[in-house]
């Protein structure tokens, strides 16, 4: 149980750090950063003005009288009021907790009676304050929980932003905490908008002994939607590194990850040029999503300079290297060294994906390529059956491919890097 206990500690100091912004420039940083230092938006429930709940109840009897109704928005924010009031409670069955479930039965039957669609999150708001809560607080105290039902309360407090409920859960865990375990922990501080304690997390997460990987850090990727944030998530890991706490790759390598999303090459090798700045040794992951974003701009340049940085630091290619440099092969006119590495992948213990192979296939017939027919029969000899997507497209020529056929085939957006002023970026990719 000790490395339960050393990952508690973990835990703890993950649920009481959050980065704060200084708004100093530190020596270096390129002078086309935005200085202003905003918290990262919250993006988990929203504020409710603190009204006493007494007031709610108040304003929906008054509207009821007034055969009125609010909104179904206003509904929902009702039924999260009361529950976040009932919730925090320290003694269950007391006066308070009583009051936030009178509320939040009402908002629930008076939308009912008028037919209001509150839709999912009215309704997970209802549930959980009616049953998955209150149940863990008694189920707790009265039995030992098993694993399985530790596992539900903990992804249900991911989905709802509970950082506060999925730290306390796990103090129940009978095992070590393994990833699965962790995992909600980091999607409810992300869903709360605290993505500085989800960077605590990963670190967490690593010093129990497991191995973050990019499917860990989804739920940071999937909260950093825009340019503005990412570049707050980035000051954040800086305060971090300044304050001396430790910063996993994974992190860094989430930042890229969302702007390979927005297509935005010039913030995503920017960003991973800064790991040494931050103290950190980039991964093959840091570099493959890069070159996965250089697919998108058709930057073949590029992708041939982190090929070669790959190289330099002694890292090994993986398979998701070797097709990420097929595919951006793929998107130039000449594209012989596909089939080089093709040919390198299966040299090093790789087999080629379906999707790598595919693609190629597309491209010598739009190429009127005659080794279209080497590489299926290759594609057969591993073990890969044509689909009937493919069978189409070869008999037609190549012809009566539609862009929806492109997008099933894995091809990549013909879009380039939006331009945008230069002060919105960290860093300009130069030269390359």
């Amino acid at each position: 149980m000790s490395g339960l206990c050393r990952s508690c500690n973990a835990l703890a100091f993950a649920r009481r750090s959050m980065s704060t912004a200084s708004g100093s420039v530190r020596p270096g940083r390129p002078s086309n950063l935005p200085t202003k230092r905003a918290p990262l938006p919250k993006l988990g429930r929203k504020a409710t003005n603190g009204e006493p709940l007494s007031h709610l109840l108040e304003r929906l009897s008054t509207l009821k009288a007034e055969n009125r109704r609010p909104k179904p928005e206003a509904y929902v924010e009702i039924l999260k009021a009361a529950g976040d009031f009932s919730l925090s409670r320290s003694i269950p069955g007391d006066e308070s907790e009583n009051l936030g479930w009178h509320v939040a039965q009402a908002a629930w039957e008076d939308a009912r009676a008028g037919n209001v669609d509150l839709g999912e999150e009215g309704m997970e708001a209802f549930l959980r304050l009616s049953g998955v809560e209150i149940a863990w607080r008694r189920v707790k105290d009265n039995y030992t929980p098993d694993e399985g039902l530790i596992l539900s309360m903990l992804n249900a407090a991911g989905r709802w932003g509970r950082p506060d409920f999925a730290s306390s859960i796990l103090e129940y865990l009978p095992i070590p905490p393994q990833e699965q375990h962790l995992a909600p922990l980091l999607e409810a501080f992300c869903n709360a908008g605290e993505v500085p304690n989800a960077f605590h997390v990963l670190v967490s997460i690593r010093e129990a002994g497991i191995t973050p990987t990019m499917a860990t850090v989804q739920p940071i990727v999937s909260v950093l939607s825009n340019a503005e944030v990412i570049d707050q998530a980035f000051y954040a890991l800086e305060d971090m590194q300044k304050a001396g706490q430790p910063i996993d790759i994974t992190a860094l390598n989430a930042l890229i990850d969302a702007s390979a999303r927005l297509g935005d090459l010039q913030r995503a090798r920017a960003t991973q040029m800064a790991a040494p700045d931050l103290g950190l040794s980039p991964n093959i992951d840091t570099f493959n999503l890069v070159i996965a974003c250089c697919i998108t701009a058709k930057h073949r340049p590029l992708g041939d300079t982190i090929l070669n940085e790959i190289n330099t630091l002694a890292l090994s290619p993986n398979a998701t290297t070797y097709e990420n440099m097929i595919s951006l092969c793929l998107t130039q006119p000449k594209y012989e060294d596909a089939f080089y590495y093709l040919e390198k992948a299966k040299s090093d213990g790789f087999k080629p994906s379906y999707s790598a192979y595919n693609s190629l296939v597309r491209k010598c017939i739009t190429a009127n390529d005659s080794r279209w027919r080497l590489v299926v029969d290759e594609m057969k000899t591993v073990g890969y059956r044509v689909d009937n997507e493919l069978h189409e497209f070869i008999n037609s020529g190549g012809r009566s491919r539609s862009r929806t056929d492109q997008g099933r085939a894995g091809s990549h957006s013909e879009s380039r890097i939006p331009r945008r002023p230069a002060s919105n970026g960290r860093r300009e990719v130069k030269g390359e």
